[in-house]
Order: structure tokens, then C-alpha cells, then sequence
């Protein structure tokens, strides 16, 4: 089981940051994820594979001015 932003998702070996966001809605703009501390940057979420029992917070982007 993994808890991405306080949600529960069911874990499966090879699943990607990718994944995740794909279970989770409005995550067009997450533009970095912290993994069980370790920033992980929008690059890298394809190919970035999550260990069971992660803790992901996602990390939008935010702009101003």
C-alpha cells in the first residue's frame, strides 16, 4: 500500500511516480513529488519507480507576481 497525499493506492512491484498521478485527479500541474523525503522532479516521474509502503506528497506548481 502506498499514501500519496494522505490517499490510500494499492501497491504493484514496477509502479512508477507515473502511475500514481495517473489514480489521483488534478495532478496536471504537480511539477515534483516528495518520496519518503527525496524530491523526485517532474522529469523523472516515467521512469522513477515507488517502493511499497511509500509516502508521497505531491509538490504543484505555484507562480505569481
Amino acid at each position: 500500500m502506498i499514501t500519496a497525499d494522505d490517499r490510500e493506492i494499492e501497491w504493484r512491484p514496477g509502479m512508477t511516480i507515473k502511475d500514481i498521478l495517473e489514480k489521483i485527479d488534478h495532478t496536471q500541474f504537480c511539477a515534483a513529488v516528495r518520496m519518503n523525503g527525496r524530491l523526485v522532479s517532474s522529469p523523472f516521474f516515467e521512469i522513477t519507480e515507488v517502493p511499497n509502503r511509500a509516502v508521497i506528497y505531491l509538490l504543484p506548481l505555484i507562480a505569481g507576481g
